[in-house]
């Protein structure tokens, strides 16, 4: 059985590790600072972790910014709109490819009218097709795309950002 939780600040660093560990493929951008800075805004409360466990080993980890910290590159997507940034969905290996993390996109989804938010915005590789089908199966559809050099290492250095209208 699997079981929903927000992080509180004593299991940060598991989930850093765990971010790190599981998350670390060739579509992902994790750069150690920008990591503290999302860790820092949970530790603020200006983001949420949510986990999901099963037992008591974490399986599934997402991030995601509220609306008051919603990054300055994202405004032009929100449309002026208040909205939840989800920064991470990262999936443990052993357990990739059943649906966690569409699990856990749609569990935001469900806690982001707490937040006041109207829209969710999320973006990904765009050549990631396990993140894009992840995404569509939750709901998002996709906005736009654009090269994006400075995050993207690998094939054709593009960016997707997708939303989940709310209202």
């Amino acid at each position: 059985m699997t079981e929903y939780r927000l992080a509180d600040v004593n299991q940060l660093d598991q989930l850093k590790a765990f971010l790190f560990h599981h998350g670390a493929n060739p579509w992902n951008h994790l750069p150690v600072g920008g990591v503290d800075a999302e860790f820092e805004l949970v530790t603020s409360g200006q983001a949420s972790a949510l986990v999901i466990y099963s037992g008591e080993q974490p399986i599934g980890l997402g991030i995601f910014y509220h609306p008051s910290s919603l990054p300055q590159t994202y405004l032009k997507y929100s449309q002026a709109r208040s909205a939840i940034y989800i920064a991470e969905v990262v999936v443990h290996m052993d357990f990739s490819g059943q649906g966690i993390g569409t699990r856990l996109l749609e569990d935001i989804i469900r806690r982001a009218s707490k937040f006041g938010a109207e829209i969710l915005l999320v973006d990904r590789h765009t050549e990631n097709s396990g993140s894009a089908g992840m995404m569509r199966k939750a709901g998002f559809k996709e906005l736009s795309t654009f090269v994006d050099l400075d995050r993207r290492d690998v094939g054709n250095r593009s960016t997707t950002v997708m939303s989940f209208e709310l209202i």
